[in-house]
């Protein structure tokens, strides 16, 4: 498989990476005076958290956007992430749509079992997109990385930041009825728990810390910081 992941392998060693997801504590960095400092820093994006810094000018050797779902095709948001200059990783069940994407490369998944990271095979986690970009994260060699908006959780009845940053005429939609129930949901994150587990003994083996900025989050594998203690640990 040609342009593939592998030729990000190092690219950032020793850098710090943050990881932004769409749930609704992304809200508190949105509206905060951090925003715009993240970009000094590599940044991956996962599907719809790619929308708030869409209007900045990013740089596609440290932005990169991120998903195992090719149903983000058929949502709004997608024709932002594709007209960018983000770096897009993305699982190779997207190799389909090869002749229609530029600048992009693809991952194989892991050839174990999802909560296995073994540190001598080639891919990614792959169960859903915040592990596979953990993964990918220290597969530049990232040393330090921050996750905003991993909650698996919600907020006043909310699961997702764009329900709280924008109107309603404004937020990100699905094209047809493709976004799961939050019970199915529920279960991805019952995996994702165990894969959680098994890149925070994978980032132990590599000396990476990981850390997870969010007050609502219900994943307990990372350490729990706050806005402000994020850009002390990172710089701005």
């Amino acid at each position: 498989m040609k342009n593939t992941y592998t030729e990000l392998i190092g690219k950032h060693q020793g850098e710090s990476c943050v990881i932004l997801g769409a749930g609704p504590s992304l809200y508190d960095l949105c509206v905060s005076k951090y925003l715009k400092d993240i970009l000094n820093h590599v940044v991956i994006s996962v599907n719809s958290a790619f929308v708030p810094i869409s209007d900045f000018d990013l740089n596609p050797d440290r932005h990169y956007w991120v998903s195992n779902d090719v149903l983000c095709r058929r949502w709004s948001y997608w024709e932002k992430v594709d007209k960018s200059k983000c770096t897009k990783v993305v699982r190779d069940s997207w190799l389909k749509y090869r002749g229609v994407m530029s600048n992009t490369l693809y991952f194989a998944p892991r050839p174990t079992a999802e909560d296995v990271v073994n540190p001598d095979d080639v891919g990614l986690c792959y169960n859903s997109s915040i592990p596979t970009s953990i993964d990918l994260a220290m597969a530049f060699g990232c040393k330090k990385i921050i996750l905003f908006g991993v909650d698996q959780n919600t907020k006043q009845g909310m699961s997702h930041y764009w329900q709280m940053l924008y109107k309603r005429e404004d937020r990100p939609f699905a094209f047809s009825n493709i976004q799961d129930s939050w019970s199915k949901q529920q279960k991805v994150f019952d995996i994702n728990n165990g894969v959680y587990d098994a890149l925070r003994k994978f980032a132990d083996l590599k000396g990476v810390e990981i850390y997870n900025c969010s007050s609502i989050t219900k994943v307990t594998a990372f350490d729990r910081i706050t806005l402000d203690y994020a850009f002390k640990i990172v710089g701005k």
